[in-house]
């Protein structure tokens, strides 16, 4: 264990630096997710894989809990893991009351038992069962377990062979899909390993709901690793693509609150226009990508066009830098000083 990320920790004053310096701590560690996972449960700790990856994707403050889990895992002193707590309790009492909401949504999402080992999870049905339809007695664990069958069965019947339903076991190894994946993962496909490939996005900076749908949303954020990796850009995965995966995908990621403040310092004359813009076309997120029904695809922050890349000269990793981004918008704003150019409708 590196003692440079442990002296980092009381510099920490805002939530996001602080899970960045939990990424820090098990970036360092050289573990992967699930030795992580396996070493805390042998600390007497209970912190899954998957509970790992959203927590260090997000950048609201963790609860205390998974933060002991993790520090614990990567080889933290007793003493230092109270330096830990300490700031985050710091930081838990400036916080405002819309984001202590946040932080109580967070811990409830990731809840972890009293007991530290995991409960048994209740045998999914042997069909499935809509929904709106499963009783509120049931426990939360099992309606969760009932809805994904329900979700399953719709992939099987409206995605046909692209669609297929993998078997829900746990991959046997840390860093590449069991023999019970399929070759390529692709849109349409649910399942333990496209949850696998969830995490890892979300551990490389690049947020997307673990769920185990291999839906828009995942397509969208593997086509920006790809683009920011130099790979091709496929939208599909296969097991190359899952060893590039196993490293930090984005080295400086940049909030929402981040993008906005450099937006507006692009467009002095009209900076809440040119924020409103942006929010409407990718919601400041500079690795969005919008795949239109042609398949061609808009990029960053203000959503280039494959086709104003190539005119501009530009390649797409370049097209999601937020800075040439913005600067790119500006320019073409200068032409007319107008925002009419972008067409937007809000974003779902």
């Amino acid at each position: 264990m590196d003692d440079a990320a442990l002296d980092l920790a009381p510099q920490a004053t805002t939530a996001g630096e602080y899970v960045a310096l939990l990424r820090d701590v098990r970036r360092r560690s050289g573990l992967t997710y699930r030795e992580v996972s396996r070493r805390a449960s042998a600390s007497g700790h209970w912190l899954p894989a998957s509970t790992l990856a959203t927590m260090l994707g997000r950048n609201t403050l963790p609860r205390e809990r998974t933060v002991v889990a993790l520090l614990a895992a990567c080889g933290t002193t007793a003493g230092e893991v109270e330096r830990w707590l300490t700031v985050r309790r710091d930081i838990e009492a400036h916080l405002s009351e819309r984001d202590r909401v946040a932080v109580q949504e967070t811990e409830t999402a990731t809840a972890l038992p009293a007991d530290p080992a995991p409960p048994a999870d209740p045998a999914p049905p042997a069909g499935p069962v809509a929904p709106e339809l499963v009783s509120p007695d049931v426990p939360r664990r099992a309606r969760r377990r009932l809805r994904l069958a329900a979700v399953a069965l719709f992939a099987v019947l409206t995605v046909g062979a692209a669609g297929t339903l993998l078997p829900r076991a746990n991959p046997a190894t840390d860093d590449a899909p069991t023999d019970d994946c399929p070759v390529v993962l692709r849109q349409g496909m649910y399942g333990p390993c496209v949850q696998s490939l969830q995490e890892r996005l979300v551990a490389g900076g690049l947020f997307v709901p673990v769920d185990g749908w291999f839906g828009p949303d995942t397509t969208s954020r593997l086509i920006a690793f790809q683009a920011l990796g130099g790979l091709p850009v496929s939208g599909t995965a296969d097991g190359r693509m899952l060893d590039e995966l196993s490293g930090d995908l984005v080295a400086a990621r940049w909030p929402e609150e981040r993008v906005g403040t450099y937006v507006r310092k692009a467009f002095p004359e009209d900076p809440m226009a040119a924020v409103q813009v942006a929010r409407c076309l990718s919601g400041l997120d500079p690795y969005r990508v919008e795949i239109a029904a042609d398949g061609s695809r808009r990029w960053g922050v203000f959503q280039f066009s494959d086709v104003e890349l190539s005119r501009l000269g530009v390649d797409r990793r370049t097209a999601l830098d937020p800075v040439w981004n913005v600067r790119a918008a500006r320019d073409v704003w200068s032409r007319t000083t107008s925002f009419e150019q972008w067409n937007c409708a809000p974003l779902p």
